[in-house]
């Protein structure tokens, strides 16, 4: 074709117009494919290795048995098919990335438009939300890196206005190829949708380092060394404007990723529950998501800034409106079928969004946030609902709904990103709520600062969102200082059953020090009865203080020792000698751990006046002493063991079955700054179960088996985990368990602020697990629950309007 050709051809898309990429470019661009798909592949395969061992874990914890099987295949196809998906994974990267740097855009990459959602099988659905799902992961944890990818791949493929879902590099390309990689997997959805999860656990953190390599080549590259502080990051309007989609225009619906994707999977889901009508909360028709209206600016948001430029006017004119709700100001806003009221905005017992859809408020809502309205009063149910919140923390986190509702209107990527600080807020009230009960009451403490702090955000809150991030921040500080003095009283309780073990272990290692001695041949009674009653004890304080190592453990076996081989028959004039010079020392030892033990004076006398005469015998080594020596040793051993077997049986019915109360002396005890740094260390380091050995002899802090799935759950326990205990009065109470002992594996539990410590054994826990009558309260954050609960009951209603 001819120069002049070419200049009547006109192309019929710019869309669909691939880029022109200079050579120079192109070759910086390949490198950066071959680095990432490389980094990528490798981090996959890492994570691979980590997806075996988590879901083994998965499946021994799990008290469910359709759930354990779920996670045995998992585990076995990320093991038997990780070549599969390795492999695909790479080439399906690479392809995505040629892809967009040449235009070649699929026509299933975008959207579904709510007449074609019907057609959506739910399987394709949930593989869909999953990819939207790890592309939002990775744009939360990457955003700085990703700036800079997008402002460089900008240049090189001369599109400076490069939106964030059309960069080569980025985490939606990402989440595409792992997504193919699972297609030609031969397992279920529930399986693959496993493997996302933990992929979009796992790969944010490597992705994060692999985009600041990539950054860094391109610099070495010399493309835009420095990037000026005026260019911007992407905004709703350029979004708006580079995919020429008015803020009006219902029929196009967006791209189910970037900043609104995962609200724009909650329209879909919602539409298509209702038949396809699209009937908003006002009843408007039509709720399609425009690319404008669905992207936010997170730099806007993170520095507190008004959205001004990001939100329509329409939408600004209902925030203003629910604002004045949130004063309290109905004056005008009550409409036929509402029953706000001054009382219901202030208790936060009720679901106030719901009565806003029959307010006037609503009729002057758009499209989108009609059904923003609709999605956060579904959320607000569900929190209003969820009874892991004590009801008097759920009333204050219930005030806080129209802020949430204006939050969502001004920024989508509230239900997307879990580092939003309005999100973060919530999920924080939440988490510290769990351990709250009346019994602080509402003056002081917890409830007054949450009620002070809400109270902020309903006085000063308009349209910047950076006041959660400061309300955030002062929660922040306030738990800091309250965790200080909750972690000092519940080192109290731990050194006291710390304190009480180790006494524990002294005695039986006294014990055992003390038996071997007294089986020696020839022994007389009396050395024997003083070595299990008063020596036991010496032994006993000496391990206590310094250990099996230290030097009054190792003085107090070498005296026990040396009275021992006192009373031997001392046949030869060496050991006579001996006897002679060892005796006063060994006599000072004796007295000194005579007066340590508490024996009395007279007690002292009567038994060195036997000692003296021992002395005397062994001397004579009489050979019918010995003789009647070897009678009462036999007798002597029998009733020992015996007396030995009762004291066994003894303890094991002594140990704690049910939760047991610590009780602080009534003294002050001064904390151990040793133990407590091991507290500080067991938290950070992760600590679990141990295994010490003591004197010789292992101590398992750890069960020693494993019989069922209750007894996992207790293996499998962590620090800082709430359980909820059923009482014998029918009524529950919350404690979390603030500390493993390493000795003998005692759980000890505490309330919120470690005022109240109980202890268990870990088979009493098992039992409890066992019968009902205590629950793990999984920790999975508030937003999180609500969203998976609004997906599964929008999903649910699909199917059956289906």
């Amino acid at each position: 074709m001819n120069n002049a050709s070419q200049k009547n051809v006109v192309m019929m898309s710019q869309f669909d117009r691939p880029r022109a990429v200079p050579g120079t470019s192109m070759s910086v661009l390949n490198d950066c494919r071959d680095m990432a798909a490389s980094r990528l592949a490798q981090a996959l395969s890492k994570l691979m290795d980590k997806a075996v061992d988590e879901l083994f874990e998965l499946s021994e914890q799990t008290t469910h048995y359709e759930m354990r099987n779920l996670y045995m295949e998992a585990m076995s196809v990320a093991r038997e098919q990780r070549g599969t998906i390795e492999t695909g994974f790479k080439q399906a990267f690479i392809q995505g990335f040629n892809q967009e740097t040449r235009r070649e855009k699929r026509s299933q990459q975008l959207s579904l438009n709510s007449s074609e959602l019907s057609l959506v099988e739910p399987d394709d659905l949930e593989e869909s939300l999953a990819s939207i799902n790890i592309a939002n992961s990775i744009h939360g944890d990457c955003a700085e890196e990703l700036f800079g990818i997008e402002k460089r791949m900008g240049m090189l493929l001369n599109d400076p206005d490069l939106l964030h879902s059309n960069n080569p590099l980025g985490p939606e390309v990402v989440g595409n190829a792992f997504m193919k990689s699972l297609k030609t997997l031969d397992c279920t959805v529930k399986v693959k949708l496993l493997l996302v999860n933990l992929f979009n656990r796992h790969m944010p953190r490597h992705a994060k380092g692999i985009y600041q390599e990539i950054n860094q080549l391109l610099v070495d590259k010399g493309v835009l060394t420095k990037i000026r502080a005026g260019m911007k990051k992407q905004t709703v309007a350029s979004a708006a404007a580079e995919s020429d989609v008015a803020e009006d225009d219902v029929a196009s619906a967006p791209s189910p990723t970037g900043a609104g994707g995962l609200f724009a999977a909650l329209q879909q889901l919602l539409t298509r529950g209702m038949g396809g009508a699209g009937q908003g909360a006002a009843g408007n028709s039509g709720v399609g998501l425009n690319a404008g209206t669905a992207a936010a600016s997170a730099t806007h948001l993170a520095s507190g800034g008004a959205m001004q430029t990001a939100v329509p006017a329409q939408s600004m004119a209902v925030v203003s409106s629910l604002t004045q709700l949130q004063h309290g100001n109905l004056e005008g806003m009550a409409g036929t079928g509402s029953t706000l009221n001054a009382a219901a905005l202030a208790n936060g017992q009720v679901n106030v969004l719901h009565e806003i859809k029959a307010s006037p408020v609503a009729g002057t809502m758009g499209h989108v946030d009609a059904m923003t309205l609709d999605i956060v009063a579904m959320l607000f149910d569900y929190i209003l609902d969820d009874r892991r919140i004590p009801d008097a923390m759920k009333a204050l986190i219930g005030r806080l709904q129209i802020p949430v509702l204006k939050v969502a209107m001004l920024d989508k990527t509230f239900f997307s990103q879990k580092s939003h600080p309005g999100r973060k807020l919530l999920d924080r009230l939440a988490e510290v709520s769990i351990g709250w009960d009346e019994t602080e009451g509402h003056e002081c403490g917890l409830y007054q600062s949450v009620d002070e702090l809400i109270q902020r955000i309903l006085n000063e809150f308009d349209d910047k969102v950076g006041i959660f991030a400061e309300v955030l921040e002062n929660l922040e500080t306030y738990l800091a200082e309250e965790k200080k003095r909750t972690d000092e009283r519940t080192g109290l309780s731990a050194q006291v059953v710390h304190h009480r073990e180790q006494e524990e272990i002294s005695r039986i290692m006294a014990h055992d020090e003390a038996r071997r001695r007294i089986h020696t041949p020839h022994l007389p009674e009396v050395i024997r009865s003083f070595l299990v009653g008063c020596w036991e004890t010496v032994l006993a304080a000496a391990y206590t203080k310094a250990g099996e190592d230290g030097a009054s453990w190792n003085q107090a076996i070498a005296t026990m020792d040396e009275l021992v081989w006192s009373v031997e028959p001392k046949c030869v004039p060496e050991d006579r000698k001996k006897l002679v010079a060892l005796l006063p020392g060994l006599l000072k030892r004796l007295q000194d751990g005579m007066a340590l033990a508490g024996m009395l004076e007279t007690e002292r006398d009567q038994f060195f006046s036997h000692l003296v005469s021992c002395h005397a015998m062994v001397i004579k080594a009489g050979l019918h002493a010995v003789e009647q020596e070897d009678l009462h040793q036999a007798e002597f051993v029998e009733q020992e063991i015996a007396a030995e077997e009762a004291a066994e049986l003894a303890r094991q019915n002594a140990e704690p079955v049910d939760f047991a109360e610590i009780a602080l002396p009534q003294e002050r005890i001064e904390p151990d700054p040793v133990f407590m740094q091991t507290l500080v260390d067991d938290v950070e380091s992760e600590a679990g179960w141990q295994t010490f050995t003591i004197g010789g002899a292992n101590w398992q802090s750890e069960p020693a088996a494993v019989s069922d799935d209750f007894d996992a759950m207790v293996k499998r326990i962590k620090r800082g985990t709430w359980i909820e205990i059923e009482q014998d009065n029918g009524t529950s109470t919350r404690v979390k368990l603030a500390w493993v002992s390493p000795l003998k594996g005692l759980l000890l539990f505490t309330n919120r602020l470690g005022e109240r410590a109980v202890s268990i054994t870990p088979e009493g826990l098992a039992e409890k697990f066992r019968n009902g009558m205590a629950q793990v309260i999984d920790d999975i954050a508030l937003v999180d629950r609500a969203v998976n609960n609004l997906m599964e009951r929008l999903k649910q209603t699909s199917v059956e309007t289906d």
